[in-house]
């Protein structure tokens, strides 16, 4: 049971979390889209703590603006 279980997260997992683009960079936003920066990205609250990184690593590239956070 726990094997499917694993399985069926492992699909939702890949389809929701395609990627768009092949790396955040400047580059990348500019070739995908005209710009080379994006104006807002979205954490949830229930992403997996390496989506914290991920817009990190963004924001270093400066392919996203700098964060703000919100209560």
């Amino acid at each position: 049971m726990m094997e499917q279980t694993a399985q069926d997260i492992n699909k939702l997992g890949g389809f929701c979390g395609k990627r768009d683009l092949p790396a955040l960079t400047q580059a990348a936003m500019r070739q995908a889209y005209g710009c080379p920066q994006a104006d807002v990205m979205v954490l949830f609250g229930g992403s997996i703590l390496a989506g914290g990184d991920v817009l990190a690593q963004a924001m270093q590239n400066g392919a996203a603006k700098p964060l703000y956070a919100s209560k």
